[in-house]
């Protein structure tokens, strides 16, 4: 009797799993149709291993971006309504702009057109001034500084923002400008930022009731909802005044300062710029957009300052044109940034990142600009802080090779550093990786430039990685151990997840 119960509650799990199989397979076909090398991952795994296939499905596999990216659309015309003089002001600009183009950059005019094609909502503004900033030591004071200053409204946004000495350093500089009238609105990421999230210090800010003060977790931990951790706000952003932007890949944390009580292990290099002109305009509407998002379901009404009205005043003679990446923006438009430039490539594709997981499309893309006589460079991390995105990354090192691609691996402290140069005369930078997360998932923010004396000091950026770099040998490539080898292909089988 005992038997019989028992294999009928066998039969009744056997035949849920089935069921479940079933309605994840269809939502695989429904949904990742688009990507064939997500569908077959995901189809594999919930077919030959059920039970973890389909708790890693709930958790990884489902994403609800077409739901968000609709939610977010609508968010943005509201934004654009009530900055109506801002929008009027940016059109204008970007008119004046493009005469100015087609009468005096003919060179430039093919890129052009691609980019305004692609991304025909992220218009390119003229008039800016970008300062690049190398690691934490030289952004945060600056950083800090303008914070200090700011006379009436501050936006910070950052994928980690840790609640160390350094951050706290960050809260209380916003504090005090809330309490002298300024008004100061912080986004962070929840999981970027979850130990923080958890810590007592956050659960005391985060409870506070400060007057023109207000914090928020973009897409709060929800353990009913495991499917909300797919999508994650990675952008890393400072707007004063909504006339200075801060944007790069440098996130609010103590290994960006390499204080003396952390190990060398934790140190971290990274680039930032400081953007003064018309794009801050942008950068400050990418961020509201962001936080009215954030606080969907609260009844209290946006309130504008003056920052977010700011008149928008050239600076500089650097072009900007901002790029948002994720749901809500020109769809995919990260992967179709990092496929632009490998296409209009004539000389040099220079990229740094700390993560190349792109998949075999884009290793593809590089492996024929290569053979077009484009002379491609990739810049990693030496030692990397997730060892299965470095071990994924190295199962592409050997075609890049074969193809004429040079690598190098940086060496000293893990390089967070993320950045693209083309020809030496434009490229982007911003908080996006070369990998399937920034690509298809991940809401990230970049920024394209060309023109000022911002493109040579990329240009100068690039020279020093490469000389602080090991370079690749093909001796080095295929002498790997076979054990080595089989760990490599493993992780690179995860390559749409990482």
């Amino acid at each position: 009797m005992c038997y019989s119960g028992t294999w009928q509650i066998e039969l009744l799990l056997a035949f849920i799993v089935v069921v479940l199989q079933l309605a994840a397979i269809g939502h695989i076909l429904i949904t990742k149709h688009t990507n064939p090398s997500q569908s077959v991952f995901w189809l594999l795994l919930v077919l030959l291993l059920p039970g973890v296939g389909l708790l890693s499905y709930l958790v990884f596999g489902i994403n609800r971006y077409e739901h968000v990216r609709s939610r977010i659309i609508q968010i943005r015309r509201s934004l654009n309504g009530q900055h109506s003089t801002t929008a009027r002001q940016l059109g204008a600009l970007q008119r004046q702009m493009n005469q100015f183009q087609i009468k005096g950059r003919q060179a430039a005019l093919p890129r052009m057109i691609m980019l305004d094609r692609l991304f025909p909502e992220h218009p390119a503004l003229s008039g800016n001034q970008l300062e690049k900033l190398e690691d934490g030591v030289a952004a945060y004071p600056r950083m800090l500084a303008d914070i200090k200053n700011a006379q009436s409204s501050i936006r910070l946004q950052s994928y980690i923002l840790n609640s160390d000495k350094i951050g706290k350093k960050f809260i209380a500089a916003l504090a005090e400008r809330a309490a002298a009238g300024v008004d100061v609105k912080i986004l962070f990421d929840s999981v970027g930022s979850f130990r923080s999230y958890f810590s007592q210090y956050f659960r005391k800010e985060l409870r506070k009731n400060r007057r023109n003060f207000r914090i928020k977790a973009f897409s709060p931990i929800n353990l009913l909802a495991p499917w909300k951790f797919q999508l994650r706000n990675h952008r890393k952003l400072l707007v004063v005044d909504g006339q200075i932007a801060y944007v790069g890949g440098i996130n609010i944390a103590d290994g960006n300062m390499r204080f003396k009580y952390l190990p060398p292990s934790r140190y971290i290099h990274d680039l930032h710029c400081r953007i003064t002109g018309p794009a801050a305009a942008q950068f400050n509407l990418s961020f509201l957009a962001d936080y009215l998002y954030t606080c969907r379901h609260s009844k209290r009404p946006l309130e504008l300052s003056d920052g977010d009205h700011a008149r928008l005043v050239p600076a500089g003679n650097s072009i900007v044109r901002v790029i948002p990446g994720g749901p809500g923006s020109t769809r995919e438009a990260t992967r179709k940034l990092f496929f632009a430039a490998a296409m209009l490539a004539e000389k040099e594709l220079w990229i740094l990142t700390p993560y190349f997981v792109p998949g075999r499309d884009y290793v593809d893309a590089l492996c024929m600009a290569a053979a077009r006589g484009v002379d491609v460079r990739i810049v990693v991390p030496a030692v990397s802080d997730h060892f299965y995105t470095a071990w994924a990354a190295k199962n592409f090192f050997d075609k890049l090779h074969d193809a004429g691609v040079t690598i190098y691996e940086k060496l000293g402290y893990f390089s967070h550093s993320k950045a693209l140069l083309v020809d030496s005369e434009w490229g982007f930078m911003g908080s996006s990786n070369c990998d399937s997360r920034s690509f298809y998932l991940n809401f990230e923010l970049d920024f394209c430039f060309e023109g000022g004396t911002f493109t040579s000091d990329m240009v100068a950026q690039f020279q020093k990685e490469f000389a602080g770099g090991r370079k690749l040998t093909g001796y080095r490539l295929k002498h790997t151990g076979k054990a080595r080898q089989l760990l490599y292909s493993t992780a690179a089988l995860f390559t749409p997840i990482l």
